[in-house]
């Protein structure tokens, strides 16, 4: 077997599809054999005896389409494994499609050998038959019916980063079947959904994100603001931040003046120093503003969309955003609402009792 197996992989590995499909064919299975030997063809023959009880024709023309089918199905299904290593999409779904006919193609051949359209009882057997097929496998069929949406409006493709938020998964496309996605998560692991889930579900495909065929990534943040740290400049409070090139560089100077709110003049200096960021992209927009006040405080959000998609490089970039922030506000004299903690209430100037609070309890060791 050691000779097959290398004779197979080698003509599996070729470019030519008679090759691959040769490689496949002989490729060795042993439960794929037994399968077929142990359990299909003794349930195709019990059929066709059953069928035509006299007549052995019927069985041995089954016999031969069945394996025939199955065959195919085995090429096919290995042949996906390498297209998909491959990213040859168009492969993969012809590969696919012709699953889906060798299966249509056995079902009618085997009406015509038996002839069920001539046998009133066993017609009415087959349809039964047939119903509590239909609903045992229905997922099977809107797998099929969702395959065939995803793939022919070019919505899913090996390799696309896609997030399914209902199973919980976000990660690499690694294969696609008529009925199953395989996809490695950010996180190491694998997971497996039904393909039918992407067609009745929502879910996102980052990949042209990814790969710069839009204006970027999107990042909006919010920042919830203390409203009491909100104020009128001073005119020695205006002109110590006209001191300061870092404002300056983004804000003139004819901007701050006495009287000018700090938080008003804080959100044009995000905004500019947003503009001026390589980074940053200002299509299709970049917002900076204040949302309805809460009982929290005033939250700022920022809505911006950064060129550097890739996992990694975002995170880091939007992690610089957010530190430029929470550093920039102290110039503007501005903090950032946090609802208070026992470490707040203990600091105070003012206190319930004169005594402090003790939080480490005492040990008695006498």
């Amino acid at each position: 077997m050691n000779f097959i197996t290398k004779f197979s992989k080698k003509n599996i590995a070729s470019e030519s599809l008679f090759r691959q499909i040769f490689g496949a064919l002989i490729e060795w299975n042993p439960k794929s054999f037994w399968l077929f030997v142990l359990v299909i063809a003794p349930v195709i023959a019990g059929v066709s005896f059953l069928l035509s009880p006299n007549d052995y024709k019927p069985l041995v023309w089954s016999l031969i389409l069945t394996l025939a089918v199955w065959l195919s199905i085995k090429v096919c299904r290995t042949l996906t494994k390498v297209f998909s290593l491959r990213k040859q999409e168009t492969s993969i779904t012809w590969c696919q499609i012709s699953i889906l006919i060798a299966i249509i193609v056995w079902i009618l051949a085997f009406l015509l050998i038996f002839d069920i359209q001539n046998k009133p009882r066993f017609a009415a057997a087959f349809g039964i038959g047939g119903t509590l097929a239909g609903w045992i496998f229905q997922d099977k069929i809107k797998g099929v019916l969702a395959f065939l949406h995803l793939r022919l409006h070019h919505l899913l493709s090996i390799g696309d980063w896609i997030v399914v938020p209902k199973y919980n998964v976000d990660g690499v496309v690694e294969r696609i079947t008529l009925t199953t996605v395989t996809l490695y998560n950010w996180d190491t692991t694998t997971s497996t959904i039904p393909i039918s889930a992407l067609h009745s579900d929502h879910f996102s495909n980052f990949q042209p994100m990814s790969d710069g065929k839009t204006f970027g990534r999107k990042m909006a943040k919010s920042f919830i603001f203390d409203t009491s740290w909100f104020y009128h400049l001073s005119k020695e409070e205006a002109d110590n931040l006209k001191q300061n090139k870092d404002i300056t560089d983004y804000l003139s100077v004819e901007e701050i003046n006495e009287g000018v709110l700090n938080a008003q003049l804080f959100r044009q200096y995000l905004f500019h120093w947003l503009m001026n960021q390589p980074s940053i992209s200002q299509q299709p927009y970049l917002v900076v503003r204040w949302m309805e006040q809460s009982e929290s405080g005033m939250p700022l959000q920022v809505q911006a969309f950064i060129t550097d998609s890739g996992l990694v490089s975002f995170e880091w970039k939007q992690s610089q955003i957010i530190e430029h922030v929470m550093e920039s506000m102290e110039w503007f004299g501005l903090r950032l609402y946090q609802s208070p903690s026992a470490y707040d209430a203990s600091n105070k100037n003012v206190h319930i009792t004169d005594q402090s609070p003790i939080y480490r309890k005492e040990v008695n060791h006498g």
